[in-house]
């Protein structure tokens, strides 16, 4: 989509130049009108949709929430060997090999990996506006489902017998994961300020 994006960009900016520099006279009044169409609605429109999906893929990746210098502290924890929070400890033991923010950030349901890119663009634009609160403290709740999406199959955890006892109140959420298994992340006292950090 990045190639598609920059090419219907520079073929817009191209072509506007050609049809109103260069043909202009040459070309019918009806011709040069669907050129113009072509080249200020169709191919910016295709242009845009292409930047949009790219920022929405790119908010996956785990760059893309160390970027901020307000994420660095998470960051910096979940890559610390010495860390024992669950961000660290899976990163550490690979058992997400790939996006880990997101993966365990996004809702499994239908629409959950939209929203999941929808509250990173989010944190984004609060990021670029400045408008954020210290300390950065998770909106909402860390449901289960984002937990036994990948550990409820697992040998290792069924083997657990207050897995299988608490069954019904995991998958309820009467009981969160995290009250046994430990924060996620640092308590924002062992965080730091991040005001001002570049």
């Amino acid at each position: 989509m990045r190639t598609t994006g920059l090419f219907a960009a520079l073929l817009a900016s191209v072509g506007l130049v050609l049809v109103e520099f260069v043909y202009r006279h040459h070309l019918t009044r009806r011709t040069y009108h669907w050129l113009l169409l072509v080249g200020l609605g169709v191919l910016p429109s295709l242009a845009l949709l292409s930047t949009a999906t790219v920022f929405l893929e790119e908010t996956k990746i785990v760059g893309s929430c160390a970027s901020c210098h307000v994420m660095r502290p998470f960051v910096t924890d979940m890559r610390n060997p010495e860390s024992r929070t669950l961000a660290a400890r899976h990163y550490q033991n690979r058992w997400i090999p790939d996006q880990q923010c997101y993966v365990c950030h996004m809702t499994y349901g239908v629409h959950g990996a939209w929203d999941a890119q929808l509250a990173s663009a989010r944190h984004w634009l609060l990021y670029i506006a400045g408008s954020w609160q210290e300390p950065i403290r998770h909106r909402g709740t860390f449901p289960n489902k984002n937990c036994l999406a990948c550990h409820a199959g697992a040998q290792r955890f069924a083997r657990v017998s207050s897995h299988a006892a608490r069954a019904a109140d995991l998958l309820a959420d009467r009981i969160g994961c995290v009250s046994c298994h430990g924060a996620p992340h640092p308590a924002p006292s062992e965080r730091g300020s991040t005001t001002g950090a570049s």
